[in-house]
């Protein structure tokens, strides 16, 4: 028995009222709470709101309790983990190869200057990233990606750490190693960032047909 666009919306507001903010949490648990509901009402012969109350009764805590869990903290490291794990895989090493290739044989200083250094560089592309994930999320979608915020712990660790390497040697420009390295970083990130948004479109589409 499936429920309509008229129950799975009931069943979204009815998350969003217990405070479950994040929108990529809450359409895990409108996915779970929703095929829950469905079996019931098949098993039991009951309609969707007499069906919806008495799981959520029985439920309710245990549902809700893995968004508290997971939101009151600065870094999940479950998706640090992940990030982790995605800039381990073959074609992300692939690409850290091809950049330091390309920084070995272009020396990227030459095509900037004294007013504009390669940290300049490193950390106006750290905050465009920043401000379009704010303006894409908080003003075009208005909403709130768990994933998307709690990774975005990586942006500031990038950012104190090209502070030390980069700000921190007077004398000498980093090597192109380590500029490879916290530009591959970046661009992990940025397809890190995609990827996750397309695979939650496709699931998002799936959920809602």
């Amino acid at each position: 028995m499936q429920l309509s666009k008229e129950n799975i919306k009931f069943i979204d507001n009815y998350l969003k009222n217990s405070e479950v903010i994040y929108y990529d949490i809450r359409m895990e648990m409108l996915d779970h709470v929703a095929t829950a509901v469905e079996q019931k009402m098949e098993a039991e012969n009951l309609d969707f709101y007499d069906a919806f109350k008495s799981y959520m009764v029985l439920n309710k805590k245990g549902i809700l309790k893995g968004n508290k869990d997971g939101t009151n903290v600065s870094y999940s490291w479950s998706v640090i983990k992940s990030f982790l794990i995605f800039i381990t895989k073959p074609y992300m090493l692939i690409l850290l190869l091809l950049l330091v290739i390309l920084f070995k044989k272009v020396e990227v200083a030459d095509y900037l200057n004294e007013s504009f250094t390669i940290n300049n560089l490193f950390l106006v592309s750290i905050l465009s990233i920043a401000l379009f994930q704010l303006f894409y999320f908080y003003i075009y979608l208005k909403e709130r990606f768990f994933v998307i915020e709690k990774v975005g712990g990586v942006l500031a660790l990038l950012y104190y750490a090209q502070i030390f390497f980069f700000n921190g040697f007077d004398k000498e420009a980093p090597s192109s190693i380590v500029v490879a390295i916290f530009f591959y970083l970046l661009f992990a990130y940025i397809i890190y960032f995609i990827n996750e948004i397309l695979k939650f479109n496709k699931k998002n589409k799936l959920l809602l047909q």
